[in-house]
């Protein structure tokens, strides 16, 4: 009996003693052909590989542009092929790097940060044949939908994720940026242009500014309440003041009141004005008054230049210090535009 053949090429051993003549065609000819067979990769196709390989025989597939695997020695042979990644072939299976690793292509590199993140010394570019091709997407394990999209085209669409997405955001124009849905700012909304509303604006919350109105040339009048509030609409200012006279004033000055922002003076501007148990024109008969509170175009700042009120005679006149009565109520009341 021969000894046993080696274990990973089956070649052919006589035995050792010495007892056996050594064959040619069997020691040395078909020893040589499966040497020769075993050098480098064996090339085989995708039907034909090797049904009893040793652990580490590698192979390359003719059929699959080359293709090449290593066998590990396990059972079934069918399924011990460890495939290569080449140049060739198409790699057709999962490719595992170890958490600290780099993939680098060229000068880009790949790395998977401590976090679990990827990050990359470059950019991600995707070159798209359409613009409505997607170049990034994103969702939640078991979405059934991408909760965020970008197109090649720049649009951006969000959803809920379990649905269609509902929402976007794109390029309009040169310099403009628009949404067909709704956009809700949960902090301040700053606009350094022009501002155009075509629906309608609705505001959910108004925040009111107080402020305390000077009065001017009233003089020995003294105020129950004296107080004002405004709003701010860029230059637009909506203002209300309400006075309450304590005691009665004295003197024939006119009667003036403080804004709180200086007005423009481009073209008059006056405001509504309601007076009560208010005189007129330095008259201490008290009555219930309309007027306003006028802004001309030679002053200044934010004092009004005087209160007009109706006189009693189909006409108007000044209210003067000394027609502040006590009791008397004058509120100034509505919108101004801002120098």
């Amino acid at each position: 009996m021969p000894d046993p053949s080696t274990t990973r090429l089956a070649l052919y051993k006589s035995k050792s003693d010495g007892s056996e003549l050594v064959s040619y065609t069997q020691d040395i000819g078909q020893n040589l052909d499966k040497l020769d067979a075993a050098a480098g990769f064996q090339i085989v196709t995708s039907s034909t590989r090797p049904s009893s390989p040793y652990s580490g025989k590698p192979i390359a597939e003719s059929d699959t542009s080359y293709r090449t695997y290593f066998s590990n020695g396990t059972s079934p042979a069918s399924a011990s092929w460890v495939e290569i990644p080449n140049s060739s072939g198409v790699f057709g299976g999962n490719l595992s790097l170890a958490s600290g690793s780099s993939l680098s292509i060229g000068a880009a590199t790949l790395t998977r940060s401590s976090g679990g993140s990827l990050s990359a010394n470059t950019n991600y570019q995707r070159s798209a044949s359409a613009s409505t091709d997607v170049a990034y997407s994103s969702l939640v394990t078991a979405d059934t939908f991408d909760r965020v999209r970008v197109y090649a085209s720049g649009l951006l669409e969000i959803g809920p994720g379990n649905a269609a997405r509902d929402t976007n955001l794109f390029r309009d124009s040169a310099n403009v940026l628009r949404t067909n849905d709704s956009l809700t700012v949960d902090l301040n909304l700053s606009v350094a242009g022009s501002a155009s509303v075509t629906g309608n604006l609705a505001v959910a919350a108004t925040t009111w500014t107080t402020y305390t109105p000077t009065v001017t040339n009233g003089g020995s009048v003294t105020w129950t309440t004296r107080t004002g509030y405004y709003y701010k609409l860029g230059k637009i200012v909506f203002v209300c003041v309400y006075l309450n006279v304590n005691a009665v004033g004295t003197g024939t000055g006119i009667v003036s009141i403080d804004m709180p922002s200086n007005v423009d003076r481009t073209a008059r501007q006056a405001l509504t004005l309601h007076a009560e148990t208010i005189g007129a024109n330095g008259n201490a008969t008290s009555s219930i008054r309309g007027g306003e509170c006028v802004f001309f175009t030679g002053g200044t700042g934010a004092t009004s230049d005087r209160l007009r009120v109706d006189n009693g005679t189909s006409n108007e006149s000044n209210i003067q210090g000394a027609d502040l009565l006590a009791g008397g109520l004058i509120t100034v009341q509505g919108w101004y535009r801002e120098a």
